[in-house]
């Protein structure tokens, strides 16, 4: 591919939207010689592949290794190479200075259910621009633009919510809020097991209890049950779909900024 900053900046939007992670290593300062210039750039992915040069050779490499280790780091990290043969086992005598970038794909979140608090959902997450939001509902009249202004997709889907989902990933935060207690099922049953941010259900704490009874008697095990946020939202009061809809949000903002921390919560207990 073609080395310059446009099919790069291309390349990285690209991979963004198809919601890759990856490291950019990016040559910002040059002392002597070295193979390429000041804003060279590779693509460096999780399995040790890359895009674009920044030089070859036992330099690339070493900058390949250290872009992996950057797969660990949220801020950008800075190395120094001497090209020199007792260092690297290079000839060019100069010394680089990388920048380590990672790129994650933005948060994302897939509102199940595009009626009353579906809606307010919606509008409150994707004017908070913390999201990327995303409605999925099996009926035509709640999955369309006039009931979802804002929301950056929406998805009409079949009944049992299979046709034309996207898959989710770990910066995937799913929202469960449908019309009926087995479609809640079924999608709990379906992503449970799988990676993502957060997974959250609506309903009373005497619906949440009878849920996770049937969950457990159906084979979800205690861990799983333990790691779904139901019932949905943080406790602050209030019934009305917007106040729900605050309540969800807030604890999807909580979520989101705590996950590093890997703060201690209660989940569903079955009783």
């Amino acid at each position: 591919m073609k080395l310059d900053p446009e099919t790069v900046h291309r390349r990285i939007a690209d991979l963004l939207r198809e919601r890759k992670q990856f490291v950019v290593a990016t040559i910002c300062e040059v002392k002597g010689s070295c193979p390429q210039k000041p804003g060279a750039r590779m693509i460096i992915h999780e399995n040790s592949t890359f895009e674009f040069t920044i030089g070859g050779g036992p330099f690339e490499a070493e900058v390949i290794q250290d872009g992996l280790a950057s797969f660990h780091q949220d801020a950008p990290a800075y190395h120094e190479y001497k090209l020199t043969k007792s260092e690297i086992g290079m000839y060019c005598q100069g010394i680089v200075r990388v920048m380590f970038e990672r790129y994650s794909p933005a948060a994302r979140l897939m509102i199940f259910g595009g009626g009353h608090v579906g809606q307010a959902l919606s509008k409150l997450a994707a004017a908070s621009e913390i999201f990327s939001v995303t409605v999925i509902d099996d009926r035509e009249e709640y999955a369309n633009r006039e009931k979802h202004p804002l929301a950056d997709n929406i998805i009409l889907t079949d009944r049992n919510f299979e046709t034309n989902i996207p898959a989710v990933d770990e910066e995937t935060y799913l929202v469960i809020v449908t019309r009926c207690h087995p479609t809640d099922k079924l999608l709990v049953h379906r992503y449970a097991d799988q990676p993502k941010a957060y997974l959250g259900v609506i309903g009373s704490e005497a619906k949440i209890r009878q849920f996770s009874r049937e969950l457990q008697d159906e084979g979800l095990s205690p861990a799983l049950l333990e790691s779904i946020h139901a019932p949905i939202g943080l406790p602050i009061g209030g019934k009305s779909p917007a106040e729900v809809a605050i309540s969800i949000l807030a604890e999807l903002i909580q979520v989101k900024n705590e996950r590093a921390a890997a703060v201690p919560r209660s989940g569903l207990q079955a009783s």
